[in-house]
C-alpha cells in the first residue's frame, strides 16, 4: 500500500519510469526482465519493487555498483602503480601528476591497479577521473543471469510471506552463489 502510494504520489508508474534517465543508465533494466518473464500487467508494481530490491541485494554481494559511473579520485603512486576504489573501469578519461600539474598519457590499466611506466610519479599524487560499471552491452550475461533467478527467487519468497506459508529462508542456490563469487569484488 505504502508502494502504490509512492509511486502514484511521484508517478513513477512502469511506464513513466522507463522514461528516466536513471534507468537508461542501468546496465540490465526492468523492461528487459519483463521481456524475458513475461512478467503479469497487474503485478508490475510489486515486480519494479522486488526487481530493485533485486538489483541491491547483488550489488551488496558483490561490493559496488553495476551501473557505469563517472569517479575522481586521488591516489599516491607506490611502487609505481596506483589502486581504484571503483571495479570494472570502462574509460580513463584523465591522470593529472598533481605535483607537475602534467597529465599523465602512458600507463597500463589491469583491472583496479594502474601501472605507471614513468618512474618519476614515485610517491607523488595523482588525480584520476575514469568510468567504472557496466552498461547493457558490457554487462557479462553471468550476472543477467543471476539477476533473474535472483529476482525470481525473491518473488517466490515474497508470495510465500504474503500468503503466511511456512518460513523456510531465503538461500542463494550453489549456482547462483558460484557467479556471484566470479565476480565479486576481490580484497586488496
Amino acid at each position: 500500500m505504502l508502494s502504490q502510494f509512492f509511486l502514484t504520489l511521484f508517478d513513477l508508474s512502469p511506464v513513466a519510469s522507463s522514461l528516466t534517465q536513471e534507468d537508461n543508465l542501468k546496465p540490465f533494466t526492468f523492461e528487459e526482465l519483463q521481456k524475458i518473464l513475461e512478467l503479469k500487467a497487474d503485478e508490475i508494481d510489486t515486480d519494479l519493487l522486488i526487481f530493485n530490491a533485486t538489483i541491491s541485494y547483488l550489488e551488496n554481494l558483490l561490493g559496488y555498483q553495476l551501473a557505469d559511473k563517472n569517479y575522481n579520485e586521488l591516489q599516491t603512486v607506490k611502487d609505481c602503480q596506483v589502486f581504484t576504489d571503483h571495479e570494472h573501469i570502462s574509460e580513463m578519461i584523465n591522470i593529472i601528476d598533481m605535483t607537475t600539474k602534467v597529465r599523465v598519457s602512458n600507463c597500463v590499466i589491469d583491472g583496479r591497479r594502474i601501472i605507471f611506466i614513468d618512474p618519476k610519479l614515485e610517491g607523488h599524487v595523482v588525480f584520476l577521473n575514469y568510468n567504472a560499471g557496466f552498461n547493457e552491452d558490457t554487462l557479462p550475461a553471468g550476472l543477467k543471469e543471476v539477476i533473474v533467478k535472483l529476482f525470481l527467487l525473491k518473488k517466490k519468497e515474497f508470495i510465500k510471506q504474503i500468503n503466511h506459508e511456512e518460513e523456510t529462508g531465503f538461500e542463494i542456490p550453489e549456482d547462483i552463489q558460484n557467479i556471484i563469487r566470479i565476480y565479486r569484488r576481490k580484497s586488496l
